[in-house]
Parts: structure tokens; sequence; C-alpha cells
């Protein structure tokens, strides 16, 4: 897998496909097997060229100590898109990527062409989001935490999971693992590298990405949302106040459409990319 330096951080990404730029970006914990996993990267990849990377800290990237709040990662973002000699893209992120995406949008205007958010959560808008903390997502990662003598809180708090994570030893790390499988296998073993980085609060940070500052995007934004997403207060809000936003909702998803309905998350992103790239219809 290829690798690049951008903005001080060593990045892994993959690229495949011709056409119009396209960049994937995942979410905190996870990496860009997710893309591949899902087969989203294959399928833009047929009339698309679709750039995916491991954000810092994660899957094959560098893992500095600092550097993990939405500026940051919008930085390294556009950091990438140079060095890879890109043309204004759509910026595809979920949960956290989509925060990238957007606050990339803000900070590096040239570089974004559009911006589809899958399901994310701003901190910036927490004000507006009664649900914040309570997803389904968090009491699954507490349940199977418990099975080896782990308490997490009730809400969402990536710090305490990956100190935690850090303190258990490598045979309850291998009953953790076991109980996720083979696909979050992965997951599990980069939470106790985390927390070796600030990435638990960074992540939490508004970092300029203020209510103002989103409702000043003037790109085309694509609110993707999960049917049973504990973030709809959020969709309903970038939908009123974002000059340019275009809201879905994706069926039978909870956080991650992209796995959970795969094919019509896919058929939602080929759509709105279609009418991004050609907005009056040509």
């Amino acid at each position: 897998m290829p690798e690049v330096e951008a903005n001080g951080t060593r990045l892994f990404y993959q690229q495949a496909g011709d056409g119009p730029d396209v960049l994937l970006v995942h979410a905190v914990t996870s990496n860009q097997a997710v893309w591949l996993f899902s087969g989203l990267f294959d399928a833009l990849a047929a009339d698309h060229r679709v750039t995916s990377y491991d954000l810092r800290g994660h899957g094959q990237s560098a893992r500095p100590a600092a550097g993990y709040t939405s500026a940051d990662m919008a930085d390294d973002l556009a950091a990438l898109h140079a060095a890879l000699g890109l043309g204004p893209a759509v910026v595809l992120g979920h949960s956290f990527g989509g925060v990238t995406g957007l606050h990339a949008a803000v900070r590096h205007p040239a570089a974004v062409r559009g911006v589809v958010l899958s399901d994310s959560f701003f901190p910036g808008l927490r004000h507006v989001e009664p649900n914040f903390g309570k997803m389904q997502l968090w009491a699954d990662v507490r349940e199977k935490f418990a099975l080896v003598g782990v308490t997490l809180g009730d809400t969402v708090d990536f710090a305490d999971l990956f100190r935690q994570s850090a303190a258990l030893g490598a045979a309850k790390l291998g009953e953790l693992e076991a109980i996720y499988g083979t696909f979050g296998r992965g997951w599990v073993r980069q939470l106790p590298m985390l927390a070796e980085t600030n990435c638990g609060a960074d992540v939490m940070a508004v970092a300029g990405l203020t209510a103002d500052a989103i409702a000043g995007v003037r790109q085309p934004v694509v609110a993707l949302y999960d049917e049973f997403s504990p973030f709809l207060a959020t969709c309903r809000w970038l939908e009123a106040h974002l000059p340019a936003c275009t809201a879905e909702i994706i069926p039978g998803a909870k956080h991650l459409a992209m796995l959970e309905n795969a094919a019509g998350f896919a058929d939602a992103v080929r759509r709105h990319l279609a009418r991004i790239e050609h907005p009056t219809g040509g």
C-alpha cells in the first residue's frame, strides 16, 4: 500500500479508477478497510478516481502523540490532496470522517468540491443534539467490554475507552478479539495504540468548526443519516441551516450504513455524486 508524507505525518492510502476525484474518510477507531469491506471503494472506482486513506493514528498511518482535532485532520486531508495532485474532490466521510471533510471545506475550499456526510456528530452542534452519547453502538461496546471485566460509562468517552483497552493484558485483549470476530479484530487491536495519543480528547473539540462556520459552508453538502441514528437532530439542523444541503435517510441502519445497508448506501452515494458533478443534469 503506498504512503505519502502529508502535514508532517506519514499517511497510507489506496487509489483506483479514473474520473472525478472522490476522497473517502473513515471514522475514529476505524480504518480505510471499511470502504473495501463494504464494497463501496470498488463500486465508486468504476467511474471515479477514488482515494481512501488511514487517518493519522489509525490503520497503517503514523501515530503522532498530538494533532487529532478536526482542524488537524482537515489539514492532513488537504496536504494529502495536494501531494497526490488531486482535483477538487467530493469528500465522503463517515462519522468523524464527515466532520473532517466539512472542516476541510471550510479551511481548504479549493480542494473540496462537495461533502457527503455519513451519520456525523459535530462537537460544534452539541447544543442541538439531545441524544449525544446515547448511541446504541456505544451500548453494544459497553456490553462486550463488560464480558472481559471492563466498565465503561453510559455515554461515549473515547479517551476512557482507549485507556481501559491499554490496561487490559494480552489474554483479555485476546478474549475481546474473539468476541468481536474477524472484522472487529483490527478495531480492538487499534484501541490500546490510541491511548498513547491525544485522540480521545481531540475528536470532541470544536476546534473552530462552530455552528456559524458550519452554516457558512457554500459547497454542496449531502447529509446521509441512518434511520435509527442518534443524530437525527443534527441532520435536520444541517438541512435547515446550510445553503446547499440535501438530506436523505438510509433505511435499516443505526450508524454504520455502509455495512448495515450497503446497497442502499451505495445507491444514495452514487445518486448524490451525480447531482454534485452535474448540477444541471447535463
